[in-house]
């Protein structure tokens, strides 16, 4: 009978498995040499199966470390919400806001990522993506180019729920507001129901409050603006914004002389509005007398008579 290399070579390869596993009946050691030698066999096994299962659990813990640190946040907000007993409303849409944070950018807060790098690849990062955006606002053109980069540096990325209110009309502005993705209403009436304009990506919003001062009451916002659907907004504060200006008086005066031009032509169609309503002078202090009755006309002449 001739066996062939490769069926000798399958055949060892059985009994090798056969052996590893122990299983098939084979035949139970009986001398010194064949327990050490089976006995090493298993040993080396165990720790080689060991090892495998040790190393593939790393891998699959590195690759998952992002998503249980979500899990562990977002279920961690979860059983502070309970303890506290707040409306399910306001769960239903904090699980929303975390759901879609992940989703859409896969981690919960981008600036802890970026404060791991060195300044030079966040600033190379941070001019790939929004200096470009920052160069078309009207209100920065003029200023100082390294001025712009410092303040990509102290953006910071909100995400808004649909019908979030980003602001209200009357509080005290302390940031502006750059829209990275989706899209904001600025609206108004009895029930914040009129839609006054849709601003999208790219557009900026706040901007005036930021230059203006709070000594004149100049700081308040003018307008409710919400959330149109899901949207990704870019938040520049204005104590970051001084602390920058300080470095580039130049670039200060700039924003300075156009924040006038913006608050006259804001502060404009309001004084047009009053002269409107607005009494000859004099003529506020007596009502208009009204006509006499047809009735006491005919009186009068009868007396008169």
């Amino acid at each position: 009978m001739i066996i062939r290399g490769h069926e000798l070579g399958a055949a060892l390869y059985y009994f090798a498995v056969r052996s590893l596993i122990n299983i098939g009946g084979l035949p139970e050691p009986t001398t010194t040499f064949e327990i050490t030698f089976q006995m090493s066999n298993f040993f080396i096994g165990v720790f080689v199966f060991s090892s495998l299962i040790g190393q593939m659990r790393d891998v699959i813990g590195a690759a998952t470390a992002g998503q249980t640190y979500f899990r562990a946040s977002m279920d961690g907000c979860v059983a502070y919400m309970n303890t506290n007993r707040i409306p399910k409303m306001v769960q239903n849409r904090v699980k929303t806001w975390y759901n879609y944070t992940w989703t859409a950018q896969g981690m919960l807060d981008e600036s802890e990522l970026l404060d791991k790098m060195p300044l030079v690849m966040r600033t190379a990062i941070a001019v790939d993506i929004n200096l470009a955006t920052f160069q078309k606002i009207d209100l920065f053109k003029g200023c100082d180019q390294q001025m712009l980069v410092d303040m990509l540096l102290r953006l910071k990325s909100i995400i808004y729920l649909p019908g979030d209110f980003v602001v209200k009309k009357g509080d005290i502005g302390k940031e502006m507001y750059i829209i990275k993705s989706g899209a904001v209403q600025v609206v108004g009436g009895p029930d914040n129901s009129i839609v006054f304009v849709t601003l999208k990506a790219g557009c900026v919003f706040g901007e005036i409050s930021l230059l203006q001062s709070a000594k004149d009451g100049g700081n308040r916002r003018t307008a409710n603006v919400k959330a149109h659907g899901f949207a990704n907004l870019f938040v520049l504060e204005k104590k970051d914004l001084f602390d920058i200006l300080i470095h580039y008086p130049e670039s200060q005066k700039v924003l300075a002389r156009k924040g006038r031009k913006l608050t006259k032509a804001k502060a404009a169609p309001a004084k047009t509005d009053a002269k409107k309503e607005e009494k000859p002078k004099g003529a506020f202090l007596f009502d208009t007398k009204p006509p006499t009755p047809k009735l006491l006309k005919v009186f009068g002449r009868l007396k008169k008579n």
